[in-house]
């Protein structure tokens, strides 16, 4: 198997993307470690990890607290003793502040709150899971999961789009210095269609059935594919998933679409 003896951690893996790639990495091998503010979720997604026989350990923790992520540390060092492959996944999208039912809200009604959490989560939160996790790395690979807000701005989505330039600003920095340690350091997002992941989604396809909504598990392979590197490989890349997928011979658009 692909990741057959290799540990990962995978933050927001309680459901969307975090939870299929977390699958997916159990499924080929992986012993993982879940991470997510909702501790039912991420226990669910263990369960199923260790239907493919391997180690899998939920942790409720918030990865934007530097008390939380060192617990998570630890429990990584005691029950594991190194990380090889890191995803930074979790996140705050705009239905997430604001208006629960709308994905953009104008600059001019974009609270300071609502700033500080997305950045707080976006984007201290990968740098606070790189910081406390390194020291558990001797070689290996972290997984930056962007978006296509980090790549070109979008109205309404100025904090979204703000944090993930900064998440592929700390991901492009890493990759150079880390190469030291051996560890590549690259960006995922899945292109330029956007991933069934909530309920605002979801409604939304049932209201408007030609939606176009991809399936997360379409971000598994490139996942895998990052996961398996490390400091002389590929590092300090942007990959979009779709792109990725039609190039190596996983199917396009059509076979990834969410159909109802």
């Amino acid at each position: 198997m692909q990741l057959n003896e290799k540990v990962a951690l995978i933050t927001g893996g309680g459901r969307g993307i975090g939870r299929a790639i977390a699958i997916g990495f159990a499924r080929a091998g992986a012993d993982i470690i879940v991470v997510s503010r909702t501790a039912g979720e991420v226990e669910e997604t263990a369960r199923e990890a260790k239907s493919f026989g391997r180690e899998a350990m939920a942790v409720r923790a918030d990865v934007s607290q530097v008390a939380d992520v060192q617990r998570v540390a630890d429990a990584i060092a005691d029950r594991f003793g190194r990380l090889d492959v890191l995803v930074n996944n979790a996140a705050l999208r705009m239905n997430h502040l604001g208006n629960k039912d709308s994905y953009t809200i104008p600059f001019s009604e974009l609270t300071i709150d609502d700033w500080d959490s997305a950045i707080t989560v976006n984007l201290r939160g990968p740098f606070l899971c790189i910081k406390k996790f390194l020291p558990l790395m001797l070689s290996g690979s972290i997984v930056n999961v962007s978006a296509g807000g980090g790549r070109k701005g979008m109205a309404g989505r100025s904090v979204y789009c703000a944090s993930k330039f900064g998440l592929e600003g700390l991901t492009q920095s890493l990759a150079i210095e880390f190469k030291a340690f051996n560890i590549a350091v690259n960006s995922l997002s899945p292109g330029r269609h956007s991933i069934l992941t909530d309920a605002v989604k979801r409604d939304r396809l049932r209201k408007y059935p030609g939606t176009l909504y991809m399936k997360p598990e379409m971000m598994v392979p490139p996942a895998l594919f990052l996961a398996l590197q490390d400091g002389s490989g590929t590092t300090g890349k942007h990959i979009e998933a779709l792109e990725w997928l039609t190039q190596n011979g996983h199917g396009g658009q059509e076979d990834w679409r969410v159909r109802l």
